[in-house]
């Protein structure tokens, strides 16, 4: 469990900043602050979240590389990240609404369980990927 704990504090920075951009992009489409328009929800539908949190995840990319803080050995799993997570989304919240059987506060509860998690299995799936992409270079 520490082993976990020490690669979460690792990732600490990228699930915050994927939370806070999420929450702004979120919030900008409900008129919290200026519209906009590419990059707020124009409805609630799950497509328009798979967009959000694609959005999320290109902005801390871009951000990232603006701060030169993503490597090069990161840069083609993150693309697949980029790909990956946004169509898992659908089947996630599938699984909450048909198989959980979640609704009201409950499905609320899972929906919003989403925005930390989904950063955290970018950062475990995009470390997977490079593993995997270092261990062929041996």
């Amino acid at each position: 469990m520490s082993m976990f704990l020490r690669w979460l504090y690792g990732k600490s920075g990228f699930v915050a900043s994927n939370v806070l951009v999420m929450i702004i992009l979120h919030g900008n489409s409900r008129q919290f602050w200026p519209k906009i328009p590419v990059l707020s929800l124009r409805d609630e539908s799950v497509f328009e979240h798979c967009r959000l949190l694609f959005n999320t995840l290109l902005l801390v990319t871009l951000g990232q590389l603006a701060l030169r803080r993503l490597t090069d050995s990161r840069r083609l799993p993150r693309v697949c990240t980029l790909i990956a997570l946004p169509l898992a989304l659908p089947l996630l919240i599938a699984f909450g609404q048909r198989v959980l059987r979640l609704q009201g506060r409950a499905g609320e509860t899972y929906n919003l369980a989403l925005v930390p998690l989904l950063p955290i299995g970018a950062a475990a799936l995009e470390d997977g990927l490079v593993a995997r992409v270092d261990k062929r270079k041996h």
